[in-house]
This record gives structure tokens, C-alpha cells and sequence, in this order.
């Protein structure tokens, strides 16, 4: 049973009692603030933030209006010694107006903020089990996220939904400097070792459906499982951190940034999970900068599937520790159709890698790799350039399809102790 209660400006509160929920810069969109109930449910990055956002003030009558802060703060961030000299100290300036803002202090406060242009989720508050978050803004809207949001454990929602998800076109959602907003999603609680593959019910944690928009400073501990889904187009994501640190034993499919959209920038991150740090499935235009990736499988394009195609890609600037592999790029055994053209992997550091330094593989399955490549989904254009660090398996393994790799270019490969393997690519790339 469904009641649905309509405010103004569609904003709808959602209460499900016995049903089960399966699995250009520019645009104007109907907007509403939504509140779903469903029953089914290691380098030290220092970082002094003054970020300045010009966004129209909207007073809601009804809602609290918090008078305009200024503040500057430096956040630490600590991570493994093993990428103690990865990323030099970044330095963004950063001064939050929240003159004006509709002021979010629970969860039932979200309603009544729905037509407002400046959004304060103040914490801390806990979102109730069996519960999600649906912000579906008007365009141009501003997001200040204060102090920790808390989702309570859910038995019904599965993969398919997501906790937190954000529409809307020209969004800003980003951080208080003086209070930083973290989002908890209480992963300890699913966790079983079987991640998305069976076990207790598993949601994903936060999905991103917007155009031109940017998404700032915050920080995310503990996904039940997949950390970032990001779609639409022309969006950058900004200064985030993934702590699954806390999930080292019993996490699993804890990806950090899922892309499937065009001209996505994410950077300056830093990721702890026990998945793939990027996972590029069907997009163009994609760039990964400046970002520390720990604990994972590393920073890959795919898994490609059957009619996916992924094109345009730069990856620089990046540090992979303690992880299964450092470069990844595969696709799914037996594809039929599809394309991966045109990626770049460029300074790369690698340490402490169990697996593979660099992977191409034509093989995968989600149960494992099958050992024999087969498929028709060319791999075309893949450049590595200066990739370098240690590993405990092997530096470089190649595994593709007769005739589905070409144009591979890599250059100033020195990833030790040189232990390669590659098959169905000729001539032979750099590092083979």
C-alpha cells in the first residue's frame, strides 16, 4: 500500500508497507525535494578549502533561515605510509554563503525545503531504516551539506537502490568548511564478504543524475557496497572521500567511482575501498586527475559489456596502493558488440601491488576471469605513459581476443620486478 502525500512544488513523502523496489551545461527541469519510505526494502593530504559560490538567496517562510557564515578551515586526511609522498598539499579557497538557505535538521525536513534554490542539510540527523533520500533540484541550486547524515540499516532495499540520489541541472552540493558534511552509511552493519554477489540485502550508496553540476568536499564512510554512481553530462566531482577502510575484512564490491555518462571530471580524491576505485562502463569524455586510490582493484576502464562503448578517457596524475592492480582495462568475455578506443593512462605510481601492475584483459567474468579471451568488442588506442612502482605479481598481463586490440602505445614503463605476460597483440607494446 501507497500513500502519497502532495505538497507544493511536488515534493511527495513516500510510505511503502509491503511492496519491494527492483533492481551540455544547461536545462530546466520540474524540481521537488523528495523523502522516499520504501519497506522492501596511506601520504597526509592537507587541504585548506575557500571555495566561493555565487547562488541566488530564496527565503522559504517556512523553513529556518540561517544568517551568512564565512569560514576557512584546513582538513587532514590520513591515509597508508605507503603513499606518504604521493600528493603534494593542495590549497582551494573556500568561503560558504548560507544566507538565505532552507535549513534541512531531519529527515522529515526535506519537504519543506523543496522549492527553495539553497538547500542547508544540517547535521547530525539519522535517516530512518527502509528509507532513502531523492533530491530532485530546481536548476541552479545550491546543496551545503553540515555535519554527518546517518543512514540507519535497511533489510529491504537491494542493489538497485540507492541512498542518497541527486537530479537536477547547474547543482552545487558541497561541504561546510567549518563543519564537514559526511555522509555515513553504516556498511559495517551488510557487510559479509558477498558484496553485491548474494548475502544480505545491499544498497548502493549515492547516485548522481545531473548536468553541469559540481559536487565538493565530502566525505563517505562505510557503503554497503558501490560508493558513487555517476551519470549525465558535464559534471565535476571534487575533493570526496571514500573511507571503507573500516571494511577490509568483510567488504566487498565497494567501488568508488562508477562512471557512465559524458565529460565527467573527477579529482583530487581519495579513495580506501575493496573494489575498483574508478570503474568506466559506458562513457565518453572522462578524466581522473590528481587522485589517491587505496585498499582496491584499482583505476579501470570496465567492465565493458555487449554494446557499451567507452571513448575518450584521460587518467593522470594518480596513486594506487595496497591494491589487487594498479592499471586496468577489461572488457566481458564473449561480448558481441562495442568499443573501447582512445584511453590514457599517464604518471601513474604504483606500490604495493598483489596482482597485475598493468591488466588488459578480454576474459572477465563477474564469477572470474575464464583464462581465454574471446569477444568482439575492440580494445583500440590505449596509451600508458610513465607508469612506475612495485609489485608482488606480475608488471604487465595481456590477455586478448585475436584481432581485438591495436594501437597500444606504452612509454616509460618501469614497474618492478619485471614479471610480463602478453598474448593477442602484435607488435607487442612497451613492457611486454
Amino acid at each position: 500500500m501507497r500513500a502519497t502525500v502532495l505538497l507544493s512544488l511536488v515534493v511527495s513523502v513516500f510510505a511503502a508497507t509491503t511492496s519491494t523496489k527492483h533492481h551540455g551545461h544547461t536545462g530546466h527541469h520540474t524540481s521537488s525535494t523528495t523523502a522516499v519510505t520504501k519497506t522492501k526494502t596511506t601520504a597526509a593530504v592537507r587541504t585548506t578549502t575557500t571555495t566561493t559560490a555565487a547562488v541566488q538567496t530564496t527565503t522559504n517562510a517556512t523553513a529556518a533561515v540561517v544568517p551568512q557564515t564565512t569560514t576557512t578551515t584546513t582538513t587532514t586526511v590520513a591515509t597508508s605510509a605507503a603513499v606518504k609522498t604521493a600528493l603534494a598539499t593542495t590549497t582551494i579557497a573556500s568561503i560558504i554563503n548560507t544566507s538565505g538557505a532552507c535549513v534541512v535538521s531531519s529527515y522529515a525536513g526535506f519537504a519543506s525545503c523543496a522549492s527553495s534554490t539553497k538547500i542547508l542539510i544540517q547535521g547530525p540527523f539519522t535517516v530512518p531504516a527502509e528509507n532513502v533520500i531523492n533530491l530532485s533540484l530546481k536548476s541552479g541550486a545550491t546543496v551545503i551539506l553540515s555535519g554527518t547524515v546517518t543512514f540507519a540499516k535497511s533489510t529491504t532495499l537491494t542493489g538497485n537502490d540507492h541512498l542518497l540520489t541527486v537530479t537536477g541541472s547547474g547543482i552545487t552540493f558541497e561541504s561546510d568548511p567549518s563543519n564537514q558534511g559526511i555522509l555515513y552509511g553504516n556498511g559495517q552493519l551488510y557487510w559479509d564478504g558477498k558484496g553485491a554477489n548474494g548475502g544480505v540485502n545491499k544498497p548502493k550508496f549515492v547516485s548522481i543524475r545531473t548536468t553541469g553540476s559540481t559536487f565538493k568536499g565530502i566525505k563517505v564512510i562505510n557503503s554497503p557496497v558501490h560508493c558513487f554512481s555517476i551519470g549525465g553530462s558535464s559534471n565535476l566531482i571534487d575533493g570526496i572521500t571514500f573511507d571503507n577502510s573500516a571494511g577490509a575484512s568483510l567488504g566487498h564490491n565497494t567501488d568508488g567511482f562508477d562512471v557512465s555518462g559524458t565529460d565527467i571530471t573527477v579529482q583530487n580524491s581519495w579513495v580506501h575501498n575493496q573494489d575498483d576505485c574508478l570503474a568506466i562502463n559506458n562513457a565518453n569524455g572522462v578524466n581522473f586527475l590528481n587522485n589517491i586510490c587505496i585498499g582496491g582493484h584499482g583505476a579501470s576502464v570496465g567492465s565493458v559489456q555487449s554494446g557499451a562503448v567507452v571513448e575518450n578517457v584521460y587518467i593522470q596524475n594518480i596513486t594506487i596502493a595496497d591494491s589487487d592492480n594498479g592499471v586496468r582495462v577489461k572488457t566481458v568475455y564473449g561480448a558481441t558488440s562495442g568499443l573501447v578506443s582512445n584511453i590514457t593512462y599517464q604518471d601513474i605510481t604504483l606500490s604495493n601491488i598483489a596482482k597485475f601492475g598493468v591488466v588488459v584483459r578480454q576474459d572477465y567474468l563477474n564469477g572470474g576471469p575464464t583464462g581465454k579471451a574471446a569477444g568482439q568488442l575492440p580494445i583500440k588506442g590505449l596509451t600508458l605513459k610513465n607508469v612506475h612502482g612495485s609489485v608482488t605479481g606480475q608488471s604487465v598481463f595481456i590477455l586478448c581476443a585475436t584481432g581485438e586490440c591495436s594501437e597500444f602505445n606504452f612509454s616509460e614503463i618501469a614497474v618492478a620486478p619485471v614479471k610480463a605476460s602478453c598474448s593477442g597483440i602484435s607488435p607487442a607494446p612497451t613492457g611486454c
